[in-house]
């Protein structure tokens, strides 16, 4: 049963609906239980935001007037004087931005990713020049080229989805070391994944990759003399240049180039654009935290000179230009995350850019199981989550499973925070460990009943299984007691050692139980090496006494064939005496209120029980299993059974005296006449 719950789990595990559930659920809780992580180091955000258009609103009319370094910029490039008109973002002047490359590139920016499209539109002309120029001048400068979809119709009806992407300014692309997009895989309610490489774009290196390339090509300029690198074409862009120095990088091997780089920093740089560009399309982000967490500077502070804004750049840093306000929703580009505000504030697209920067550059990524050992873990703890609900009681189970529970997300907690390695939660807690607990309740149940249906009679079992209390003393209902003993018991005792007889008597319980049984009977208790049982009661047959002498028969006819094999194998035969009587009786507990034990009383039990014990001397011929009955069940039992009267007796402890009849068999016969019943055989 534990391992059938633990494989069912394994194989559930991999369903994408289950997947979906852990990336939804599982996923929220590790963030939530790790929390927010620092800021990473050498990467940094230009922060396009509201604040910074008030700010350029508020300036004065005449240029002149501006502060540095902004005042200086529109002397160099000209074109600015709308800037204090400037009502969106998407309408910021690119001598602006031409004005920004320069000073991120005099602050020590070794990267600067634009996360933002400048597209080949003629109502923007106005200084693209001036923004060439400065990525001409800067040299490692990526800008991003937008995907949009494009839906085509087919025949039937169908449609079929395009990626396509929206050509950028060729004076800006030709300036460009690089150009990328950055399109978002969303495979659930929140973003959790990046593509390295988009399969279905016509460019597929996605905008950080380019970024990590970009810083990378200073490092491979310097290799590719020792290594014997082609030259690239004379007057070719900055882009191709950098392509050829990636593609001979990627094509050597590792042992090739890594005693010539000396520096750490670099050495990780080379590291993280081989395992990004040769390693899976999709990669799973580490979030750094809530909205605002990756260190960032007001686009309008560092115009304006704020001196905060303007302290230099650690070496090698990669700087990201793009939309971040942590005090508005950025619906145009902002993806939900477990991070995201709770007042509906979410990640902005720049800051995705740079957290899977960070994360490729460190090696930084989520570590995802593979399949088989994802259903490894689930195997492993639905078996044993199953195994100890079974264990011991009910509640014991249920505590040893909760603990089992605990450890579970203690250690995937542990595992995310030390190793960034995610495991499965939402398949062992909400799937598994509920159906363990069912199917553990469920197997407790029925080892419950099986068990108290040993122990007690069958209707009583159901009856308190069904939250029913057994009678105390309860109604008077007619019944037939059957009453055996085994003859001469102390005497095979005495020859054989205790297991040897306790083996011996509980198959001779077996056979006569199921005889019982098998006519409706309950046996009621076990007396040393006899037995009481009965038929009747409130919801028994009517014909009790009927069903009682058959069963005796039976028992008669099982035990002559069980003495035919003792027989053979040179063992004593066993004989039995059996009393059977019908009458009123009372089914219920008797013993004290905290401990009792059912059991049928009244004079028809007790008079079934002297009934066995004339037996000794009312059946001196000693068959196998001599069977007398009382009155009452010679009278209910009918004409179905051959009786022979042995007379009348006096029962111990009554003051009437009892006739007595022999089961001979069955048989349709004339009953005897009151003459003869009234003078013993």
């Amino acid at each position: 049963m534990a391992v059938g719950i633990g494989l069912g789990g394994a194989v559930v595990s991999l369903g994408d609906w289950t997947h979906r559930a852990e990336e939804s659920y599982g996923l929220l809780a590790l963030f939530t239980l790790r929390g927010p992580r620092p800021a990473p180091d050498g990467v940094e955000i230009v922060a396009l935001d509201e604040a910074s258009l008030a700010r350029f609103r508020s300036l004065p009319p005449d240029p002149a007037a501006w502060p540095e370094p902004l005042v200086g910029c529109a002397q160099r490039h000209g074109g600015l004087e709308t800037v204090p008109t400037l009502r969106s973002l998407d309408r910021i002047p690119r001598a602006l931005h031409a004005c920004l490359v320069d000073l991120l590139g005099e602050l020590g920016a070794a990267v600067i990713a634009f996360d933002i499209a400048f597209g080949d539109d003629p109502n923007r002309a106005a200084g693209t020049s001036a923004l060439a120029r400065a990525i001409e001048r800067h040299g490692r400068v990526v800008l991003l080229q937008r995907a949009r979809r494009l839906w085509q119709s087919e025949p039937g009806g169908a449609a079929t989805a395009r990626e396509e992407l929206a050509p950028i300014h060729p004076e800006l692309e030709a300036a460009a070391i690089a150009t990328a997009p950055f399109v978002l895989p969303r495979t659930g309610p929140r973003v959790h994944q990046v593509w390295t490489r988009h399969p279905s774009l016509e460019e597929p290196v996605q905008l950080p990759i380019r970024a990590l390339e970009a810083r990378a090509v200073p490092v491979l300029e310097r290799l590719a003399g020792p290594l014997g690198w082609p030259t690239p074409a004379e007057g070719a862009r900055p882009a191709e240049r950098a392509a050829a120095r990636i593609a001979a990088f990627l094509a050597s091997p590792p042992e090739a180039w890594s005693a010539l780089v000396p520096d750490a920093a670099d050495r990780a740089v080379l590291e993280a654009v081989r395992r990004a560009r040769l390693g899976p399309e999709e990669v799973w982000l580490d979030l750094y935290g809530p909205p605002g967490t990756v260190t960032h500077r007001s686009f309008a502070d560092l115009l304006l000179g704020d001196p905060r804004a303007l302290r230099p750049f650690p070496p090698g840093t990669a700087v990201f230009v793009g939309p971040l306000d942590t005090r508005t929703t950025l619906a145009a580009d902002s993806f939900p995350t477990v991070f995201s505000d709770p007042r509906g504030i979410d990640l902005a697209g720049v800051e995705l850019a740079a957290t899977a920067y960070a994360n490729l550059r460190d090696d930084r990524l989520l570590r995802v199981p593979s399949d088989a050992a994802r259903m490894l873990v689930v195997f492993a703890f639905g078996t044993i989550a199953t195994l100890l609900v079974l264990r011991g009681t009910w509640l014991r189970g249920l505590l040893t499973a909760l603990a089992l529970a605990l450890a579970h997300v203690g250690t995937a907690a542990a595992a995310f925070l030390f190793a960034r390695l995610w495991l499965p939660l939402v398949v062992p807690l909400a799937l598994v460990l509920p159906i363990a607990l069912l199917i553990g309740q469920l197997a407790r149940y029925l080892g419950l009943a099986r068990w108290l249906g040993i122990y007690t009679p069958r209707p009583v079992a159901a009856e308190l299984l069904r939250g029913a209390t057994a009678p105390q003393g309860g109604g008077t209902w007619p019944v037939t007691v059957m009453f055996t003993d085994m003859v001469g018991s102390t005497t095979l005792a005495e020859g054989l050692d205790p297991a040897a007889f306790s083996a011996r008597l509980n198959a001779h319980f077996t056979l006569v139980t199921r005889a019982i049984e098998a006519e409706g009977g309950e046996v009621v208790e076990f007396l040393g090496d006899g037995l009481m049982a009965y038929w009747g009661g409130p919801k028994g047959p009517e014909d009790h006494a009927a069903r009682a002498c058959r069963a005796a028969l039976a028992i008669a006819c099982a035990l002559e064939r069980d003495n035919a094999a003792r027989e053979r194998a040179g063992e004593p035969p066993i004989r039995l005496r059996i009393g059977i009587n019908s009458g009123a009786a009372t089914l219920g507990n008797v013993g004290a209120p905290e401990r009792g034990i059912f059991t049928v009383t009244g004079d028809a039990a007790n008079a079934a029980q002297r009934i066995e014990q004339l037996a000794r001397s009312l059946c001196p011929d000693q068959p196998t299993a001599a069977v007398l009955v009382g009155e009452g069940t010679f009278r209910a039992a009918g004409p179905a059974f051959v009786f022979e009267p042995v007379g009348e007796a006096e029962l111990r402890g009554r003051a009437r005296r009892e006739r007595l009849y022999r089961l001979i068999g069955p048989g349709t016969v004339a009953r005897p006449s009151a003459l003869d019943l009234a003078s013993p055989s």
